[in-house]
């Protein structure tokens, strides 16, 4: 575990920063960023703010029991070997190579696109119990030093077992400034452009369909014929390569829809 902890140093590249931040501020940042306001979890999840440059955790809140077994204060006990020892070993390993991907990219964004770039990762994890789940991970850039290069974030972990997402490890690239997607998986070890699958329409219905309309719903919310919501339904399906919406929402997750 030591050896991953350093491999994720040495990807991030980051020596101990003189900046610290205290607890309250973290909270206020956490209220304000932009990119957590918009962000949606499904699922139980908990919270791990972490300074990546003194290799500490300076938060740790939500359903920690419910998804890893941990409670938080455990959690803060093991500080940063948490991260390293909760994904199992072949993924994190994977998650320090995306990690590495992600920084490069960063770095060669301008400025101003900074602070809406943020990683997801999809990988198992094992639970105190020994229990293997598999965990939607968002880390979300929250402080940045005087070069614009962020050395704390907001990690927050969802357990998403439940939907059945078995191409795990995975990983996507988020730039909202730009609103690229860029997908990474073990078999291509780079960077792939997400392309626009779905049309403006097709959105609002799976907006809907998450939420657990029925197509007579969503027709009336959408002012159309149901005949058309069942339209553009297989059309979604089609497009995405499902057999029934059961399996939509796990394919918005791992492809960033929405």
């Amino acid at each position: 575990m030591q050896n991953l902890a350093l491999d994720l140093k040495k990807a991030l590249k980051l020596d101990q920063h003189p900046f610290l931040v205290s607890d309250n501020q973290y909270q206020q940042q956490l209220a304000n960023h932009p990119l957590v306001k918009n962000l949606w979890t499904i699922g139980h999840f908990f919270v791990i703010v972490s300074n990546l440059s003194t290799w500490h955790m300076g938060l740790v809140h939500g359903d920690c029991e419910e998804v890893s077994g941990y409670s938080a204060a455990e959690i803060l006990a093991q500080d940063a070997e948490f991260s390293m020892q909760f994904g199992l070993p072949e993924d994190t390993k994977f998650n320090i190579l995306v990690t590495q991907l992600g920084m490069q990219y960063f770095k060669s964004r301008p400025v101003e696109e900074r602070e809406l770039i943020f990683f997801v990762y999809f990988y198992r994890a094992r639970r105190k119990d020994g229990k293997i789940i598999t965990v939607q991970h968002q880390c979300i850039p929250l402080y940045f030093d005087e070069d614009k290069i962020p050395f704390v974030f907001s990690n927050i972990y969802t357990d998403i077992s439940y939907l059945g997402v078995t191409q795990v490890p995975q990983a996507l690239q988020m730039n909202r400034y730009t609103q690229e997607i860029f997908h990474i998986n073990p078999q291509s070890l780079q960077f792939n452009k997400s392309e626009e699958v779905f049309s403006a329409r097709e959105r609002d219905i799976i907006k809907l369909l998450l939420k657990g309309y029925s197509s007579r719903l969503i027709a009336e919310s959408l002012c159309i014929s149901q005949e058309t919501v069942r339209t553009h339904r297989k059309n979604i399906l089609k497009k995405a390569g499902l057999n029934s919406t059961v399996e939509l929402t796990g394919y918005v997750l791992t492809h960033g829809v929405l």
